[in-house]
């Protein structure tokens, strides 16, 4: 191969390099986000040291959904209980009630909050009701109230299991 050649080939491998490092970058940092998890508010779907990436771009939420949202202005994990313009309601005796239905699970019975208490609280739109999976935590809209939909930074697509390694 004669040097012009060979000047054009390493030019165009690193073309290539450079394009492949951004389209990296713009997938995992602007359409992905990556998240540790700390504690155990998620347990057992997500325990301590876990890393969870997330869908930044998704625009409808349903309930059940795990997403990552902020509060305080620290990233919390959570799974969507209610959505804009249902109410929603923790009993007296822990139970969750949506829309005047008290829900099915009858293991779990979660424990009042300084924010919703035993009120009924009606979301309004853009307003999402999110509950971790362990009751005992109250780092959940229990403690911050209803989450705005701009504070939800994506919807969980995959899990890391990092613990015990």
């Amino acid at each position: 191969m004669d040097k012009e050649k060979l000047k054009k080939l390493r030019r165009s491998d690193f073309f290539k390099a450079v394009f492949l490092i951004i389209f990296v970058f713009v997938t995992g940092w602007v359409i992905f986000g990556f998240t540790r998890v700390y504690g155990s508010a998620m347990k057992p779907a997500a325990c301590d040291g876990d890393i969870l990436m997330y869908y930044r771009l998704h625009t409808e939420y349903k309930a059940g959904d795990m997403v990552v949202y902020q509060a305080d202005g620290l990233l919390h994990i959570g799974r969507i209980a209610a959505v804009p313009e249902e109410t929603v309601q923790i009993t007296e005796e822990g139970e969750l009630v949506i829309n005047g239905y008290t829900q099915a699970d009858t293991e779990v019975f979660y424990e009042k909050g300084p924010a919703n208490g035993t009120e009924e609280q009606s979301l309004g739109k853009g307003e999402y009701y999110i509950l971790a999976d362990d009751p005992s935590s109250t780092e959940d809209s229990r403690s911050y109230g209803p989450i705005l939909r701009k504070q939800i930074k994506g919807i969980v697509v995959t899990l890391i299991r990092r613990r015990n390694l």
